[in-house]
């Protein structure tokens, strides 16, 4: 099975950990989420919205994808796995313009990533950057990491669930 890792930022830059911590570690409730997509993700919904920006970064995306959210300070904090992906502005839009406090961001979310509830995790960005052969210690926007730059990491735990694993609190 081949599994694919994505790094998001979710620093206090652009609000995006208030973001984060509401649509992800808290989770949009089912009476938010519920009308505007035909799938259970019971009580409440993990949730990383996403402008249409990033769908050919999405492409090929899977259940089982990991994302790991740098969170500042030179460290990844969270990881989450990717359960399923949704083209879904109205729902997008629900949340930006509703469901989330003090936001003024303004871009679309027209991409859904809903994710398992995530899991602690503690690595620097500094070391995710030798271990993907990045010179940024962060990510400036949400990447997939090219399958080559996997290979380090395969390598050194196996596989990426090994390496989540590894790295969790």
């Amino acid at each position: 099975m081949r599994t694919d890792v994505f790094l998001a930022p979710a620093t206090d830059r652009s609000e995006a950990y208030d973001i984060f911590r509401q649509t992800v570690l808290e989770g949009v409730p089912r009476d938010v989420y519920g009308d505007f997509t035909e799938s259970d993700y019971g009580e409440r919904a993990r949730i990383w919205g996403l402008s249409e920006f990033f769908e050919s970064t999405l492409t090929g995306i899977e259940s089982g994808d990991w994302v790991l959210f740098y969170t500042g300070s030179n460290r990844y904090s969270f990881a989450a796995r990717v359960r399923e992906m949704e083209k879904n502005p109205k729902l997008g839009e629900i949340i930006r313009s509703e469901f989330l406090s003090n936001s003024s961001d303004d871009r679309d979310w027209n991409i859904l990533l809903f994710l398992d509830e995530s899991v602690s995790i503690s690595i620097s960005g500094q070391e995710v950057a030798d271990l993907f052969g990045y010179s940024n210690y962060y990510p400036s926007r949400f990447i997939r990491v090219p399958k080559n730059r996997l290979e380090s990491l395969k390598n050194e735990y196996g596989n990426i669930d090994e390496f989540v694993h590894s790295i969790e609190k």
